[in-house]
């Protein structure tokens, strides 16, 4: 009975409902952003690289939401917080691919962010690791949507639901969170649309029209 009590307390405390039904939110969003990334790749990069690099700036609020929200799940569960550990670890396999999904995240985002700003050889080690990179967190993405996603769907649809949504608190706050990190994406992306001759080491419009006009045959 003393135990019950405590177990009740640690949830109301700690709320990893509410941490899962964040995580769900959040995934749906990634879900989408990534498969209009993904899109941008398969109708030619060349074609939609300005596209590419906005979705993938207003990618950065959400996945570092969702490495948060994640990362918190992971500490509470491990430090033997009674009302995570209630919840339960999970699959064994997600649990093995989960180190391998944090890593190529860190290395997709933080190379495909470092080519805004390095130069030379640096610049060249960063796109070197980029494509890759991209190929293991998209395979990885997979398995992971595969595995997660009714669950999503119904964790997600819960939180906006009357009549489920107050059954698990902190509702407002986790969508003005979750609103918080993809309207900050959008606004940093929106920001980079005026320099992103830079980002992609292109030459600014004008300079371009400079040198059409001072060789004229070239194209």
């Amino acid at each position: 009975m003393v135990e019950g009590r405590t177990l009740k307390r640690g949830t109301r405390l700690l709320n990893p409902d509410g941490n899962e039904r964040l995580t769900a939110s959040v995934g749906l969003v990634l879900i989408v952003l990534t498969v209009i990334e993904l899109a941008t790749l398969l109708l030619g990069l060349q074609r939609f690289l300005s596209l590419h690099v906005f979705v993938g700036i207003v990618l950065l609020p959400p996945v570092a939401l969702k490495l948060a929200s994640t990362g918190w799940r992971f500490t509470r569960y491990y430090t033997r917080a009674a009302a995570y550990r209630a919840k339960g670890a999970p699959q064994l396999v997600m649990r093995l691919m989960a180190p391998l999904l944090v890593a190529a995240t860190i290395v997709l985002f933080g190379s495909g962010v470092a080519m805004g700003f390095l130069h030379g050889h640096s610049l060249r080690l960063a796109r070197q690791l980029h494509g890759p990179a991209s190929v293991v967190w998209m395979l990885l993405v997979g398995v992971h949507v595969l595995v997660y996603l009714k669950r999503a769907l119904v964790s997600s649809k819960e939180d906006v639901d009357p009549t489920s949504r107050s059954a698990v608190r902190g509702a407002s706050a986790r969508n003005l969170i979750l609103a918080a990190a993809v309207l900050t994406g959008l606004v940093v992306g929106l920001g980079t649309v005026t320099v992103q001759h830079r980002w992609l080491h292109l030459p600014a419009k004008h300079d371009r029209q400079d040198g059409s006009a001072r060789h004229p045959g070239t194209t």
